[in-house]
């Protein structure tokens, strides 16, 4: 698992707890020991950074420095550009120059 934790709820540590035919005396430990285990915690608030969030970063800070499609991918470990392009890094401004051309033609007509 990349990240996040295991959260197990009441009725599955109860199903756990049956299936190992746990002694009554300790079934209230071990249910107070997952409720507390499952409690939300701050780390939690940065559940959505993984490595594919540094990977993108670090393609982006390259992108933005000027660095060439093929340096990105050599720093990435990828064999190919085309690769490092259309996943990592961003569509730059349109062609201005066939914008040019398309408007040139259309004011001909």
């Amino acid at each position: 698992m990349e990240n996040g934790r295991v959260r197990v709820d009441a009725e599955e540590v109860e199903r756990i707890l049956d299936t190992y035919s746990t002694p009554a005396g300790r079934r209230s430990e071990v249910i107070e020991i997952a409720a507390e285990a499952a409690a939300p915690v701050a780390a939690d608030a940065m559940a959505w950074i993984t490595s594919h969030a540094f990977r993108k970063t670090t393609a982006t800070i390259l992108d933005d420095a000027g660095h060439s499609a093929r340096q990105i991918a050599d720093q990435l470990g990828h064999a190919r550009p085309s690769l490092t392009q259309d996943v990592y890094m961003a569509r730059k401004a349109k062609n201005p120059g066939a914008a040019d051309a398309l408007k040139t033609i259309a004011d001909d007509l």
